[in-house]
């Protein structure tokens, strides 16, 4: 099952592209792409263009603002299938919404993810590039941010960038549903808020396996 997760920025962030594979209910890093104050139109055009010589199963795309334009787009100009709009948000308390993949629990997800690296179950290609270190580097400067109201955010520090992160993110969203349950952890999302019990400060960053890891007879280190 291959997915790809869209984050589309021009002005804070760049548009954001990332392409995953579920394979052996593990999550591998495809590619990464990203595109920085380039015309909406032009990046579609270039998507489209990726789905025409290596097609995913799936693209999705978040639709909170300008994310509306760009899913219309491929799904309606371009007639690329499956193409999912997915609301993104810190928390959903409808739990049909999290089901049917209308609706993303950014909070809930972070910690997803954070236990799917520290079980090292989320890879990178051994073969690399400046895009994919982007990726890694963004990770790394994740963090948990505490509002004053006593609520968690989760966003890269200052004017630090997390759309490379955001896609992976969505696509991880909907591959989670073909991933099977193993050794007690569950793809399911919860609607209550749980905290992850890592370091909270950094907290995709820390879920990164440390040490050298092995993936098609090449090294690397996260």
């Amino acid at each position: 099952m291959r997915i790809a997760g869209i984050d589309s920025g021009k002005q804070r962030d760049s548009f954001a592209f990332v392409g995953i594979e579920i394979k052996n209910n593990d999550i591998y890093v495809l590619g990464v792409k990203t595109w920085i104050q380039r015309k909406y139109i032009e990046v579609e055009n270039l998507i489209a263009n990726i789905h025409d010589t290596k097609p995913f199963d799936f693209y999705v795309v978040e639709v909170n603002n300008t994310g509306e334009h760009v899913y219309e787009e491929l799904k309606y100009r371009h007639k690329i299938p499956n193409v999912i709009p997915v609301f993104t948000t810190a928390t959903v308390k409808d739990q049909m919404k999290i089901a049917t993949g209308k609706a993303m629990p950014k909070n809930q997800m972070v910690i997803y993810m954070a236990r799917m690296f520290q079980d090292n179950r989320i890879k990178f290609p051994s073969k690399t590039n400046k895009h994919i270190e982007e990726l890694k580097r963004q990770i790394s400067n994740f963090a948990e941010h505490i509002t004053e109201a006593g609520n968690a955010s989760y966003y890269a520090e200052g004017t630090e960038h997390d759309d490379t992160v955001m896609a992976l993110m969505l696509a991880i969203f909907i591959g989670r549903h073909y991933i099977k349950y193993q050794e007690g952890f569950s793809t399911q999302l919860k609607v209550e808020s749980k905290k992850f019990t890592g370091n909270e400060k950094d907290l995709l960053g820390s879920g990164v396996p440390s040490g050298m890891e092995i993936i098609d007879r090449a090294t690397y280190t996260p």
